[in-house]
C-alpha cells in the first residue's frame, strides 16, 4: 500500500483517508499496524467491487444510516465496509483469510 504523508489530505481532524488504495495520512499522526490493517481491508474491498462502486456503496449506506440513527458518527460506524474492517483490523491473517464479499455478511445486522 503506498502510504503519503501530507498537511492536506485528509481534512484536520481525520487521521487518514484510503483513496483507490492509497493512503493519505495526516502529517504528525502516527499509524498502528492495526490502522494499517483496517486500510488493507478496505482496499481489498475496493478491489473485488473495482473501486467505484465501492465508494458509491459506502456513501448510498452512509446516507440510509443517517437517516435511520440521525447521527453521523453512528451511521459511519455501522457501515458495513466498516463493520468488516474494525471486526477484523486485529487479526493481522485477515486478508489471506477472508472471504469475498464478506462486508456485505453485515449489511443489515
Amino acid at each position: 500500500m503506498i502510504v503519503i504523508y501530507n498537511r492536506l489530505i485528509p481534512f484536520r481532524g481525520f487521521k487518514c483517508i484510503n483513496i483507490f488504495g492509497i493512503l493519505f495520512v495526516r502529517e504528525g499522526c502516527t499509524m498502528s499496524q492495526t490502522d494499517f490493517n483496517h486500510e488493507a481491508i478496505h482496499t481489498a474491498q475496493m478491489k473485488e467491487l473495482l473501486y467505484l462502486p465501492f465508494y458509491l456503496l459506502y456513501v448510498l449506506e452512509w446516507l440510509v444510516r443517517l437517516i435511520l440513527l440521525q447521527d453521523s458518527r453512528k451511521a459511519y460506524h455501522v457501515i458495513s465496509h466498516e463493520r468488516e474492517a474494525y471486526d477484523n483490523q486485529g487479526n493481522p491473517n485477515y486478508l489471506t483469510e477472508r472471504k469475498p464479499y464478506n462486508q456485505f455478511k453485515k449489511l443489515w445486522h
